[in-house]
C-alpha cells in the first residue's frame, strides 16, 4: 500500500541517515494515527526503531546496487541470464482468477517491472506447470476432483502445503487454463512436470474446452460468475500401468504416456522443452534447450 500511495521506505532511503529520518518521521505520523484511532494499538516511538533501522542499512549497504545496470550489462554483453517467478499466471491479479489471487503480477510481464529489463530482452518464456492441475485455497476450479481419483492423484503427488499441511485441490489438465497462461505470459516453452503421479490410471482426461450454458468456449472467461458456471469438457486418453520414473527421454516413456505429452502440446500450442518423472533433478528431462 505504501508503494502505491508513494510514501514507500526505499532501500536508497536506508542507506542515508538525514533521508532515512525525514521518511521515517512522516511514515510513522500516519501510521501511528492508524494504529491509536483505527486499530486500539500502541503508537511506536521514532527514538526506538531509528536507529536500529538505520544500522540494518549499513550491514546490508555494500550489497546494495542498480541491479537493472548488472541484468543489462550481462544481456548486452551475450551472457545467459535467467529469471525465475513464483506462484502463478492464474494468481496475477490482472490476468488470474480475481479476486481469488495475490496481490502483484506473476505472469512473466512481471519480470519486466520487477527487475528493469525491457521486454525486447526477454526472447525465451518457460511455462511450468504439472501433468495435472492443482490449487491453494478458493477460487474456481472447473477440473477439480472430488472422487477417488482426485484422492489418489492427492497422496501419489504429495499435494499437501509446505507449511501448513492443508491437502491441495487436484483436477484434471486443464488445456484452457494453460491457452489463458500461454498467451498473457507469451509462453515460447512448456515445462510439463509430475508425469510420474498419472502412473497406474487406466484413462486419464485433459479439459479442451467449457460448457458454458450450454455452449461450447474454449477460452477462459473473466467473470468469476461465468467461470462458476463452467462445466469441462474432457477428451479421455487411455492410462499407463508401468514405472516411468526412470525414464530419461521421451522415446522411453509408454506410448499412452507419450502420447498424453504430446497431447498436452498441440492443445496448448507450445512444444515442451522439458519433462520430469518424479521430484529428483535426475528426473527431469531436457528436450530442447531454451538457451539455443
Amino acid at each position: 500500500m505504501d508503494k502505491a500511495a508513494r510514501v514507500g521506505i526505499r532501500i536508497a532511503d536506508l542507506l542515508d541517515k538525514d533521508i532515512f529520518r525525514e521518511r521515517l518521521e512522516r511514515n510513522l505520523a500516519e501510521k501511528n494515527r492508524l494504529f491509536e484511532k483505527l486499530y486500539d494499538s500502541k503508537a511506536i516511538a521514532f527514538d526506538d526503531i531509528f536507529e536500529e533501522y538505520y544500522e540494518y542499512g549499513q550491514q546490508i549497504k555494500k550489497y546494495v546496487t542498480d541491479t537493472s545496470v548488472i541484468l543489462n550489462d550481462a544481456l548486452d554483453n551475450g551472457k545467459r541470464v535467467l529469471f525465475e517467478g513464483a506462484q502463478g499466471v492464474m494468481l496475477d491479479i490482472d490476468q488470474g482468477t480475481y479476486p481469488f489471487v495475490t496481490s502483484s503480477n506473476p505472469v512473466a510481464g512481471g519480470v519486466t517491472i520487477g527487475s528493469g529489463v525491457g521486454p525486447s530482452k526477454i526472447d525465451k518464456v518457460v511455462g511450468v506447470c504439472k501433468a495435472y492441475t492443482s490449487r491453494v485455497g478458493d477460487g474456481p476450479f472447473p477440473t477439480e476432483l472430488f472422487d477417488e481419483v482426485g484422492e489418489r492423484i492427492r497422496e501419489v503427488g504429495h499435494e499437501y502445503g509446505t507449511t501448513t499441511g492443508r491437502p491441495r485441490r487436484v483436477g484434471w489438465f486443464d488445456s484452457v487454463v494453460m491457452r489463458h497462461s500461454r498467451r498473457v505470459s507469451g509462453i515460447t516453452n512448456l515445462s510439463l512436470n509430475s508425469i510420474d503421479v498419472l502412473s497406474g490410471l487406466d484413462t486419464v482426461k485433459i479439459c479442451v474446452a467449457y460448457d458454458l450454458d450450454g455452449q461450447r468456449i474454449d477460452y477462459y472467461p473473466a467473470s468469476l460468475e461465468q467461470l462458476k458456471r463452467c462445466k469441462p469438457i474432457y477428451e479421455e486418453l487411455p492410462g499407463w500401468s508401468e514405472d516411468i520414473t526412470g525414464v530419461r527421454n521421451l522415446e522411453d516413456l509408454p506410448e499412452n504416456a507419450r502420447n498424453y505429452v504430446r497431447r498436452v502440446s498441440e492443445l496448448v500450442g507450445v512444444r515442451i522443452s522439458t519433462f520430469s518423472v518424479g521430484p529428483g533433478r535426475e528426473q527431469t528431462n531436457i528436450l530442447e534447450s531454451v538457451w539455443s
